[in-house]
């Protein structure tokens, strides 16, 4: 059996590109950070009726376009498949949607909401509203509305 030896200061790399991380960070953990803090804060006001914010974004896209195939209702919530294939799964648990196969290829499944899954949807906008609110508020108006302009133009650019 062997011990694992905690690292010193010493073994650890000098190098620029290290010293850059720890004196600047990076870009993505700190786009990760902020992330999981945005969501922990959400999900907390979620918590009233058992949702996610992935399961939220999700009920919320259904209800402005019905009738998605999996492939399409990942693009428009901007989640990668198997993270939206667990996610349908436990909602189609709860009966909140169903999934069967699109009438012009039965090996595209297609997602709808159920009517449970509108009444749900309909208790938790205004949940959603006031975790927006709280948000905005711990940043301020025009910290948020930088925000969401500075998020949008790097979606865009790390998109191309």
């Amino acid at each position: 059996m062997t011990r694992k030896r905690e690292a010193r200061r010493s073994d650890l790399p000098d190098t620029a590109a290290f010293r850059q991380l720890m004196e600047e960070g990076c870009t993505v953990l700190r786009l990760h950070a902020a992330t999981r803090l945005g969501m922990q804060a959400y999900n907390a006001f979620m918590a009233e009726v058992d949702l996610t914010m992935p399961q939220f974004a999700t009920l919320a896209s259904l209800c402005q376009a019905d009738g998605l195939s999996v492939t399409a209702l990942a693009q428009l919530i901007g989640v990668d498949s198997t993270t939206l294939t667990r996610n349908l799964r436990l909602l189609e648990q709860r009966d909140l949607i169903i999934q069967g196969a699109a009438v012009d290829d039965r090996r595209r499944r297609i997602v709808r909401l159920t009517a449970d899954g509108r009444r749900l949807f309909a208790r938790a906008l205004p949940l959603w509203q006031k975790a927006q609110a709280a948000l905005t508020r711990k940043l301020g108006a025009a910290q948020t509305a930088t925000l969401h302009q500075q998020l949008s133009q790097t979606i865009e650019k790390l998109r191309t």
